[in-house]
């Protein structure tokens, strides 16, 4: 029957994640009270803040929402407390959209924005082809460190600016591996130009009060995806000071129409959880992401920025060598999950409550299956049987 090929499949999916090592930044797991809200019937329903109305007498509206409508402002409430700031917005199904809307929300569309070059780590939604190329923005490249990719380089980012007067820069990158200096750069910002900070890798981190707070140090906008370190479901939330209006003008039937609740309410409880637990989570995180990069890089590793503690956030760098390919799929055929991009992330991991003893374990099983080239069948088993330790979310109620 095709519902048993279907049922197979799945659990098949669920197998192999249930006894991996995921060690991809861009992921997380939800705790069960969250995975029970995307359960919810919110799923369902539809519910509008405001009445459309049209010259018929026609409105649009829903009966029976009073309670969408009672959590909406209650989450509204926790994002603003979590990030103290005045105003966010749940809205958006995906970090992605959230940028549409920050792109909506800036006034003039023919204008320059400056954002990071996908060839080192910035969003690829935001390269020129993209996005931006339909809205009529025009996008230039903010120059970075040669040594370094990761960090902008300052001085010629004035430069720049002076020669450009770009309308916006957006600071997106996938890459996200130490803080930026928003001080310096919003110091640079004239005639209006907006900062806008894409948190979606660094938002777990951000609520944990570990990173950086953007807007503290000069992000007019934040914007972010809800689902790498921080452990929320996929979706997106905004948050600003001076342009909720703007904002907030384009949240319904310009960028979202349904907004999805049950994701809403999942959001929300991680929201909450991050509000009792994420400076717990957060610590242990970079913790973890230093002592595994650490870890890896005294067993023969091409570890990247040692001199720079390798990473002040969720994820470090490897350097893409000759077998990167084959290091990847052999990892993988032992049960361990990482990227094309040379990224680690250690946010999932985390949240299953592995400390850094775990990460010795985890550096040493890479070693084994990649330079000694162990029986992958033997080793796959005992990485199955470590990780069936930690199988239970942490940080959570």
């Amino acid at each position: 029957m095709m519902i048993d090929k279907f049922k197979n499949i799945m659990y098949k999916h669920d197998d192999l994640r249930r006894n991996c090592i995921n060690l991809l930044p861009s992921e997380n797991m939800l705790s069960p009270m969250a995975k029970n809200a995307l359960l919810s019937d919110m799923g369902q329903r539809y519910f509008f803040k405001e009445d459309y109305e049209v010259e018929s007498n026609i409105i649009y509206s829903y009966r029976g929402t009073k309670h969408i409508g009672e959590l909406i402002d209650y989450g509204e409430q926790i994002a603003r407390e979590l990030f103290d700031v005045s105003y966010a917005s749940l809205y958006p199904i995906s970090g992605h959209m959230a940028v549409v809307s920050a792109l909506s929300a800036i006034p003039n569309k023919d204008g320059t924005i400056l954002t990071y070059d996908p060839l080192y780590g910035g969003y690829p939604g935001l390269d020129k082809n993209k996005m931006p190329k339909y809205f009529g923005f025009n996008i230039e490249n903010i120059p970075v460190e040669k040594d370094i990719p990761e960090k902008i380089n300052l001085n010629k980012l004035n430069k720049l600016m002076d020669c450009l007067n770009p309308t916006a820069i957006i600071l997106s990158s996938a890459h996200t591996i130490f803080p930026y200096p928003l001080e310096e750069i919003k110091k640079m910002c004239r005639n209006d130009c907006l900062l806008i900070y894409d948190a979606s890798h660094p938002l777990g981190l951000i609520a944990g009060k570990k990173f950086q707070n953007p807007l503290k140090e000069g992000a007019d906008i934040v914007v972010g995806g809800t689902q790498k370190s921080f452990p929320g479901p996929q979706g997106g939330i905004i948050l600003t000071n001076d342009y909720s209006k703007q904002l907030r003008n384009i949240e319904h039937f310009v960028t979202v129409d349904n907004p999805h609740f049950h994701r809403i309410a999942s959001l929300i409880v991680s929201l909450i959880e991050m509000k009792h637990f994420g400076i717990d989570y957060a610590d242990q995180v970079v913790r973890n992401t230093k002592m595994l990069g650490s870890s890896m890089m005294k067993l023969g590793f091409p570890v990247k920025y040692k001199d720079f503690g390798y990473s002040e956030s969720h994820m470090f760098k490897l350097n893409i060598f000759e077998e990167y390919n084959v290091f990847s799929r052999i990892l993988e055929d032992i049960n361990i999950i990482i990227d094309m991009s040379g990224r680690i992330g250690t946010n999932e991991m985390t949240r299953i409550g592995m400390k850094e003893d775990e990460m010795v374990d985890i550096a040493r099983f890479m070693e084994r299956g990649y330079f000694h080239r162990e029986n992958k069948k033997n080793l796959r088993k005992e990485i199955i049987d470590f990780k069936d330790s930690f199988k239970t979310e942490k940080f959570c109620f």
